[in-house]
């Protein structure tokens, strides 16, 4: 039987580990993540300081990469509202002062104080860097997926904005809290951006 190719995925988020998992487990490539590198990154700082989610993700990807000498794929997520002109944006994880899920939305919720559902417009947004520190081949992808921010939080099945994310797929009729990470897999900017980036991967890395 035919080894599988080890990758590693720049994440210690279990949410986003559970959805990343899936979308690889029938590949040649068998993924690991940063919890299993602790000692070897102990030291390494990571300064995701660019102004654009490719930006964030290349730093990340390139950093780690190089210090482990293994294939890396790097992802930078965030929610961008029309209404505030793109926030969060690259500030998504960090966009409240206490720098948690609920603090984060709460903020949200409250900027858009008095908007209507209709000019809730949102996307999300998810840049995936793929890099061979061997090569130095680097290429990054792109997944969005779309919808409007909820007048109140919903749902507790997923992370991060989810409880106030409405997708448009199902008529903005449910958050996306309230899917299990099955069926968002499927749909979503983090799936959409994998698996372009498992494409890249299968065509160009050897």
């Amino acid at each position: 039987m035919l080894k599988r190719k080890e990758i590693l995925i720049a994440t210690e988020n279990k949410g986003k580990i559970k959805e990343i998992r899936e979308i690889f487990a029938d590949s040649i490539f068998e993924v690991h993540f940063l919890d299993e590198f602790r000692q070897q990154l102990n030291g390494i700082v990571i300064q995701e300081n660019a102004k654009s989610f490719e930006g964030n993700a290349l730093i990340k990807a390139i950093v780690i990469g190089d210090a482990l000498g293994m294939i890396t794929l790097a992802d930078d997520s965030g929610i961008c509202v029309d209404a505030l002109d793109g926030r969060p944006g690259v500030y998504s994880a960090r966009y409240s002062e206490a720098k948690t899920d609920i603090a984060n939305y709460e903020k949200v919720l409250e900027e858009l104080t008095g908007v209507p559902l209709e000019k809730r417009v949102c996307h999300y947004n998810c840049t995936v860097a793929v890099y061979d520190p061997i090569t130095k081949f680097v290429e990054t992808v792109n997944g969005e997926w779309h919808g409007k921010i909820a007048l109140a939080p919903k749902g507790d099945k997923s992370f991060g904005y989810s409880p106030i994310f409405l997708p448009e797929e199902f008529s903005y009729l449910k958050t996306s809290a309230e899917f299990e990470h099955e069926e968002l897999i499927k749909i979503n900017h983090r799936g959409k951006a994998f698996r372009a980036a498992l494409k890249i991967l299968e065509k160009f890395i050897k």
